[in-house]
């Protein structure tokens, strides 16, 4: 019995050594991290400089903008938002961090978690520099030339459809004034999101948009779908070996019959599969979340809705002449409404991180030393006054120069303004998503009268109940991922005066 305490006794004090131990490591981490670390001059909660499960639980909360947007108004341009990780708030920043070919960075190993199905990395989730120039020649040619131009008949087609769904909207519980029934703009415009990058990558309009049935694509995004992509790869592999060369005018027939000239590469299937689902992806979610930020701030702000709608109707006498060209690119209105939606309603609202290389790197005058990780976060860039005075209005007139607006003032913003990053790294897809905002919201303003539901008038907006910095009623809602969730606006249409159809 004795040899049995002796045992429990010498088993406690070695579980206390241990508990001593490592408590004492837990506490010379956090003052090495506190006191004694490269970036502990730099300000920040002082959580995050000691630990990165802030950070965690601001992404699976989907708050990260909107914590990065308050450390910068209480600490300043630069604030350090987790032990190894500093965010910079400042245009300059942004320059130096993503523009330069030769910058002394590269993007983060967290890019690669997003494809670890595939088997492969994409254009956009690779980080070694010289494959991803590979992979952006290889998917650029798309968005490039005969690629963006076949693309905009798909695109039309698509959003001709949409156009007809909500037209039979408009006639389904129409009231006296012929308002139809109401739609949630955010489910509605990621359903014509996948129809539109269904039909450009894979030659097949998915038909979420009319049929609920196929909706559960849209809605389940990403895991069931994977299987889905890659039947579709196989498929679109045959018949390009069946034909020998297809005929095929769709992303994915591009990219199965590609060789990188510079290096011989050509991709595997797993490579094909990696690059399908970021395309429907990447294409969809960002652009329907702007679509729907655009439908949100314009019925919310009726003076933008009737000046948008006045340009579109007073541009075109029917439906089909809303075609890619001059004449849609004078509607200079509403491409201001699209650039102010962007501004609001960035596709990344928070930062991509990118890791500083042996050597280190300067930003703003700061040297910053290798290992750390930085990066802008959009969202608060977009909202600083610095740049965009009243942050919080929408204000499409700050894009379109004028006696009350000079051209400074309009160069400024616009060096703030990156919606869709820049440099090497800008998006690849960004005129495509350019084409796909104008063509869809000239099309629904000239056939369609919108309004927001008035039973409904909040959704989409903030609220108080909804947490710290979501209490703006006339601010479209974000949930931070990549991309971001979001909800509402619900809004009703009728048929335009005048137009009784697609041509009026």
């Amino acid at each position: 019995m004795q040899d049995s305490m002796s045992t429990h006794t010498l088993k406690t004090i070695q579980y206390g050594i241990a508990a001593i131990f490592l408590s004492t490591l837990l506490l010379l981490l956090l003052l090495y991290r506190k006191l004694l670390h490269p970036l502990s001059a730099y300000p920040g909660p002082a959580a995050s400089t000691l630990s990165s499960w802030p950070l965690v639980f601001q992404a699976y909360t989907g708050t990260r903008h909107i914590q990065h947007y308050r450390d910068h108004a209480q600490y300043g341009p630069i604030v350090r938002i987790s032990p190894n990780a500093l965010s910079f708030n400042t245009a300059s920043a942004l320059h130096a961090i993503y523009a330069p070919r030769n910058v002394n960075v590269k993007k983060g190993e967290w890019y690669k978690t997003f494809d670890v199905a595939a088997g492969a990395y994409s254009s956009f989730t690779e980080t070694e520099r010289g494959v991803h120039a590979v992979k952006r020649r290889w998917v650029g040619a798309c968005f490039a030339g005969e690629g963006l131009r076949g693309a905009e008949t798909r695109v039309g087609d698509v959003v001709e459809g949409f156009c007809d769904m909500l037209g039979g909207l408009g006639k389904r519980g129409r009231d006296g004034d012929g308002w139809g029934a109401k739609w949630n703009a955010s489910e509605m415009c990621t359903y014509l999101g996948f129809d539109i990058m269904g039909s450009l990558v894979f030659g097949t309009d998915f038909r979420c948009v009319q049929e609920e049935g196929n909706r559960q694509l849209a809605l389940a995004v990403l895991p069931a779908s994977r299987l889905m992509y890659w039947v579709y790869v196989q498929q679109k592999e045959l018949e390009c070996d069946k034909d020998g060369h297809s005929s095929r005018t769709d992303f994915l027939s591009h990219l199965i019959n590609a060789e990188d000239k510079k290096t011989g590469w050509c991709p595997a299937t797993e490579d094909l599969v990696a690059e399908s689902l970021n395309l429907i992806n990447a294409g969809a979610d960002p652009f329907s979340g702007v679509l729907a930020g655009a439908i949100f701030y314009l019925v919310h702000n009726t003076h933008a809705l009737h000046k948008a709608t006045e340009e579109v109707r007073s541009t075109f006498t029917c439906a089909s002449e809303i075609v890619n060209g001059a004449a849609l690119n004078s509607c200079t209105y509403l491409f201001a409404v699209i650039e102010e939606t962007l501004r609001r309603t960035a596709p990344v609202p928070s930062h991509l991180p990118r890791v500083v290389l042996e050597g280190g790197m300067q930003i703003d005058g700061h040297h910053i030393p290798a290992g750390t990780t930085v990066g802008v976060p959009m969202y608060a860039l977009h909202n600083n006054p610095t740049y965009f005075p009243a942050p919080f209005t929408f204000a499409p007139k700050r894009w379109i120069e004028s006696p009350s607006n000079p051209a400074e003032n309009v160069a400024l913003a616009r060096k703030a303004f990156c919606p869709f990053s820049i440099g090497s790294r800008m998006c690849s897809g960004k005129a495509l998503a350019y084409l796909q905002l104008k063509l869809t919201l000239a099309h629904l303003l000239w056939r369609f009268d919108v309004r927001v539901a008035p039973d409904e008038p909040g959704r989409g907006g903030g609220r108080p109940e909804l947490g710290i910095g979501r209490e703006r009623e006339d601010e479209f809602q974000l949930w931070d991922a990549l991309g971001f969730g979001r909800d509402g606006p619900m809004v009703q249409v009728r048929s335009a005066q005048g137009s009784s159809g697609k041509d009026g």
